[in-house]
């Protein structure tokens, strides 16, 4: 479209007054010049123009600028698609990992012993938040077989905890649950519980509003003069302590073990007994190990009658066991204490049975976790009727941490809770960080993409300067102009975010069909794990189309702002 010069002198001067370029826009002389006035809606026309400049075909440059521009969002946008969702696996992996093997929220005491465990299990038991509870016991012992060993943490559980609170039914690869309690065990009796009132003062001091009781009450009457010139009497120290409570332990079970030789049974009572019992049971086990330590002098335990024990996958690789192998647990730490001891034993150990393998898909716990029953435990242990803490399992995961607040509330200040996010705080934050980070590196594609948009329009903004010039001088406004370009810029970003969605969608949809391996000893799962949400998609493709419409501002702006003389001066 050719405009002469005094054409242009006179349509400058007629945008002095809205008045006169409105009649002018409406004139037939400007129709004659133009073409037909566009009286469709403020969008509709702004969305048209923006969308037939990018389709021009005059200009090569920039069709091959708007084209590099697409490709730079869709590759930026498949990058942080694949990304956040490989993320967002190995977040939900470990969580699942994570609270397959650990229950949700944790009840510990205090001190060094839990032996009114029962009475919590009541208390909490009855809360309709939780699912499921359980107590455990849990220390580091070492596993051997033959020449082979490892240090593993053993765990006691009870039958009716692996199956409300643990998913370890869920986790099995080989073997049962069943035999992990033996018919007839009960719990171990240890040293007599301290007395329940240690914590009373605390308890009332929370009852009375935070008072501090009268001090007759809140502390003993102090000490006469004679008694204060007297020598304390020496503490006893950990160890001494420790030693007499192990003393008295081995008493009580030797004690047990004495046989009443006050009294000779007579044949006569030794024939009604062995007629209660039938001829299988009187028949030696067949197990060659009994029968090699019975030539010996040291009958071993028959294998059949052994506690049961669970060990994680990788470890019964590790260590080459089978199902229904015998396995020997070793507390070698247990030395320390027991050398302090006259004629006490270097180590404890305890052999089991192996009647199952799970796997967690967690290395860390199939290498080194594995389970046993309580009783077994506090056996092994030689910590009477004692327990690590309570276990539970809530309905609803997110309110796990006010769950855990208002259980140490009714306990009372000698308890404390961790939910399953406080026990694995530094995991967790660990990733949410790197979900971040990586996010925002990969993010820079697009605005690398989104520099490119920028160039575009510049490009087309000083092409089309004559273009705005004539629209301007015809009523257009500077929103529609901004719109114009605006809409320009939005096209490129969404037809690069829809491509880069679908080709992101489509590799991370092959990664977790194929699920890629990984080296579970570096990155402490077997598969690369990916997420499908539709939120990582949703986050996707906010992030892209805010990226691309927040660089279309500025150039827009520059362009509305733009004087219809400016553009016609050297026309």
């Amino acid at each position: 479209m050719h405009v002469a010069k005094g054409q242009i002198r006179f349509i400058s001067r007629t945008l002095m007054s809205p008045q006169t370029a409105g009649k002018f826009a409406n004139g037939s002389r400007v129709r004659r010049l133009c073409g037909p006035v566009i009286r469709t809606p403020h969008v509709s026309y702004s969305l048209q123009i923006g969308v037939r400049y990018l389709r021009s075909k005059k200009r090569a440059t920039v069709s091959m600028i708007t084209l590099i521009s697409i490709v730079g969002v869709a590759l930026g946008v498949a990058a942080l698609l694949a990304v956040l969702s490989i993320t967002t696996g190995f977040e939900q992996a470990f969580r699942d990992k994570v609270l397959g093997v650990n229950a949700h929220v944790l009840i510990l005491k205090y001190g060094r012993e839990f032996r009114d465990y029962r009475e919590v299990l009541a208390t909490v038991g009855e809360m309709p938040e939780v699912a499921g509870v359980a107590p455990f016991s849990i220390d580091e012992m070492m596993l051997t077989k033959g020449e082979r060993r490892a240090v593993v943490l053993v765990k006691g559980v009870t039958p009716e905890g692996v199956r409300t609170v643990l998913d370890l039914p869920h986790q099995m690869v080989a073997g049962t649950l069943e035999g992990l309690r033996r018919p007839g065990v009960a719990p171990t009796g240890g040293t007599a519980p301290k007395p329940a009132d240690d914590w009373q003062w605390l308890r009332d001091l929370r009852d009375a509003g935070g008072e501090i009781p009268p001090p007759d009450t809140a502390r003993p009457e102090e000490p006469t003069r004679a008694d204060a010139t007297e020598e304390p009497a020496r503490r006893k120290t950990f160890w001494e302590e420790e030693q007499e409570r192990r003393q008295a332990q081995r008493e009580a079970a030797r004690r047990a073990r004495r046989p009443d030789i006050g009294k000779v049974a007579k044949p006569s009572e030794i024939e009604a007994m062995l007629a209660d019992l039938d001829e299988e049971e009187l028949v030696l086990p067949d197990d060659p190990a009994w029968e090699a330590g019975l030539s010996q002098g040291e009958a071993r335990e028959p294998v059949e009658t052994l506690p049961g024990i669970i060990v994680g996958k990788t470890l019964a690789e590790d260590l080459g066991l089978e199902l229904g192998d015998r396995v020997t647990l070793i507390s070698p730490l247990a030395a320390l204490g027991l050398a302090l001891e006259p004629g006490g034993q270097a180590t404890r150990s305890r052999e089991f049975r192996l009647i199952g393998v799970f796997q967690a898909g967690f290395q860390e716990y199939d290498s080194g976790l594995v389970y046993t029953d309580l009783y077994d435990a506090q056996r092994l242990f030689d910590e009477g009727d004692n327990v690590t803490g309570v276990e539970l399992r809530v309905r609803d995961l997110d309110t796990s941490y006010e769950l855990a607040r208002r259980i140490e509330q009714d306990l009372g200040g000698a308890y404390h809770c961790l939910d399953w996010s406080e026990l694995n705080r530094n995991l967790f934050t660990a990733l949410e960080v790197q979900k971040i980070a990586l996010t925002l590196v990969i993010a820079t594609i697009i605005f690398v993409a989104a520099f490119n948009v920028i160039a575009t329009l510049i490009m087309i903004v000083l092409e089309k300067k004559r273009e705005i010039a004539i629209l301007k001088a015809m009523g257009a406004t500077d929103a529609t102009v901004l719109g114009v370009f605006m809409v320009q810029g939005v096209v490129i970003g969404v037809i690069g975010t829809l491509v880069g969605v679908v080709v992101g969608g489509g590799l991370v949809t092959y990664l977790d069909r194929i699920r890629f391996p990984l080296d579970p000893k570096v990155y402490l799962i077997d598969h690369l794990p990916v997420v499908l949400n539709p939120s990582v998609f949703a986050v996707t493709i906010a992030i892209a189309l805010l990226i691309c419409t927040l660089s279309t501002i500025a150039p827009s702006w520059w362009a509305a702002r733009m004087l219809p003389v400016e553009g016609l001066r050297y026309e």
